[in-house]
């Protein structure tokens, strides 16, 4: 599962220095110091292959493997002196079983030889730089945040310390920034050894680190709504959430790759990474502000919005006939749009007897149900639409009982009263007339106004309207 935000500029007037040289660090480390691994890995296996060692070690390892990892037996037995020598070379576990052994058995050549073969082989960078829980070292718990097994592996942390580090840098500094990134990177390797203890198992990687910055990345947006892009198997696609919310999914993501996960990965690490960040961040966010509000990349238009400029565009351009029509098809694609509706009552009024004009306004009156709709909105619409119409086919029964019911919700009893009148002309019968009369007639008879109550009354003699609401 991937989740990374989408919606991260930098301020180009304050570049990222420092997280620009974290990452021409690593590409440096890992091109011109790590680029001669394989050089010291040829000149260690020469060694081995060439002295004594094949011969002393072979059946020494089936002892270690049938005391120790019995588990290994069903490898040994398929894959033969591939699987043997392999960990032979580069086992450092089996290095530690067997060291305190020749020295009991007064083994004096052999030791001699497995120990120089032990130095030339710990040459790599790995072994060298990298974090092995069972012999922690200060160039161990350093080194191995700028150490990579692969480029894929570089390449990826890096992209991410792109994505992350951009804005967390413009928000708390160069400095602040460089020294979040190591302590996250030593927390990281923290909470592995203590997970991993006796590990021989060098660990490599930024990723602790650059977990920390996407810890202080939550820190620093905090309840702020932003999208992000996630994928999870063949599932991909865009959420908008606020930011602390994605903390518990890594979390969670990482925890459950421990168990369930590549046995390979640190994943231990990561989360005490995105911890030490996030908690570092807030400690320094509550003792100083942010040097700038981090950047948010304002939303996407949408579809309407996209719309309502092109149709702003056409008229600015003096194109009306061709903005009208414009209109005229946005509405029949986005019925609900209010601006989009009253665009087109505006750009069709030039032809008040027009089709299309008929249409935009009927657009308007059926949006009399929807409660953000402004009800003054749909009054003065309708008060428009009757003074400009010598015919005005859009107050079909339909539209005028829509507008009625809006109108007594809203308490605007001269524009109820105007649209019974008219529903009474237009000769209409339904259920509803009787309670939209009452309510009116209880109105004027609170008010003492008895003979507009009897008028409302009066209205649809064959409903039994009562006056009582």
């Amino acid at each position: 599962m991937l989740i990374i935000p989408i919606q991260n500029r930098p301020d180009w007037r304050r570049p990222p220095l420092m997280c620009f040289v974290l990452i021409a660090l690593n590409l440096l480390v890992f091109t011109l110091y790590q680029g001669r691994d394989e050089a010291r890995w040829q000149q260690a296996e020469e060694y081995y292959f060439s002295s004594e060692l094949p011969e002393y070690e072979e059946q020494r390892f089936l002892i270690y493997v049938n005391e120790e990892h019995p588990e290994w037996r069903m490898q040994v037995d398929t894959q033969g002196e591939e699987f043997v020598y392999r960990e032979l070379l580069a086992n450092r576990e089996f290095h530690q079983w067997l060291l305190p052994q020749l020295r009991a058995e007064g083994e004096a050549e052999w030791l001699r030889q497995r120990q120089r073969f032990g130095e030339l082989r710990d040459r790599l960078s790995s072994f060298a730089y990298g974090l092995t829980p069972a012999e922690p070292t200060l160039s161990g718990l350093f080194g191995h945040m700028f150490l990579h097994g692969s480029w894929d592996h570089l390449i990826g942390n890096m992209v991410f310390l792109l994505l992350f580090g951009l804005s967390v840098e413009l928000a708390l500094g160069g400095l602040w920034f460089a020294g979040l990134y190591l302590l996250g990177g030593l927390a990281a390797a923290g909470l592995h050894m203590a997970v991993e203890a006796g590990s021989p198992m060098p660990m490599v990687g930024a990723s602790g680190a650059v977990s920390a910055i996407m810890g202080m990345f939550v820190a620093v947006y905090g309840v702020r709504r932003l999208r992000f892009f996630y994928t999870a198997g063949f599932v991909f696609g865009e959420f908008t959430a606020p930011a602390l919310l994605v903390l518990p999914l890594w979390l969670g993501k990482e925890i459950f790759g421990y168990f369930y996960g590549d046995a390979g990965i640190a994943y231990w690490a990561h989360t005490g990474g995105l911890v030490a960040g996030f908690v570092a961040t807030l400690v320094l966010i509550s003792r100083r502000p942010p040097l700038e509000t981090m950047p948010v990349e304002p939303e996407s238009p949408s579809p309407q919005q996209r719309t309502l400029a092109r149709i702003e565009r056409l008229r600015e351009q003096g194109k009306l006939l061709e903005a009208g029509e414009a209109a005229s098809a946005a509405v029949r694609q986005y019925p609900k749009s209010l601006l989009l509706v009253e665009r087109a009552v505006e750009l069709t009024a030039a032809a008040p007897d027009s089709e299309a004009h008929h249409r935009a306004n009927l657009a308007l009156f059926a949006l009399a149900d929807d409660p953000d709709v402004d009800g003054r909105t749909l009054a003065e619409g309708y008060r428009r639409y009757l003074q400009s119409s010598e015919n005005p086919r859009a107050l079909s029964p339909k539209a005028c009982l829509l507008l009625a019911r809006r109108a007594a919700r809203d308490g605007n009893w001269n524009w109820l009263e105007e649209l019974l009148r008219r529903l009474r002309r237009q000769n209409v019968q339904h259920p509803l007339l009787v309670k939209l009369s009452d309510t009116l007639v209880a109105h004027y008879r609170r008010r003492g106004e008895e003979a507009r109550a009897r008028e409302v009354m009066a209205l649809f003699p064959s409903l039994e309207v009562t006056g009582q609401s």
